[in-house]
C-alpha cells in the first residue's frame, strides 16, 4: 500500500498545518483520499470537505503529479499512487 504525503495550501492550511502522511490502497480514487483526510482531519469536514459524503466542496482540489483534479472526478486510468507520492489540497484561485 502506497503512503503518501499530503501537503495543504490556501485555506486548509489553516485549518491543518502543512502536511499529512496518508496510505492508500493499489488502486485508490481520489474519492479514497478524501475518505483518509475526513479521518485524519475532521475539521475539514463543513469547511472543505462536504459533511458525511466524500466529496470537496467547491473551490479545492488536488495537485496530483503536476495534474489537477477535482472531486467529482470519475477516476482517471492514469492515476496510480506510488510510495512517496505528493498530493497537493489546495485552494483553486479566484480572479476579479
Amino acid at each position: 500500500m502506497p503512503k503518501c504525503t499530503v501537503d495543504f495550501f490556501g485555506l486548509p492550511v489553516y485549518i491543518k498545518p502543512l502536511k499529512i502522511e496518508i496510505e492508500l490502497k493499489e488502486e485508490a480514487k481520489l474519492q479514497d483520499i478524501i475518505a483518509e483526510l475526513r479521518m485524519k482531519v475532521p475539521a475539514l469536514e463543513g469547511q472543505v470537505i462536504v459533511p458525511g459524503k466524500d466529496r470537496m466542496i467547491d473551490g479545492f482540489t488536488f495537485n496530483i503529479q503536476g495534474r489537477f483534479y477535482v472531486d467529482g472526478f470519475d477516476g482517471d486510468k492514469s492515476l496510480h499512487f506510488k510510495d512517496g507520492d505528493h498530493i497537493a489540497l489546495l485552494t483553486m484561485p479566484t480572479g476579479g
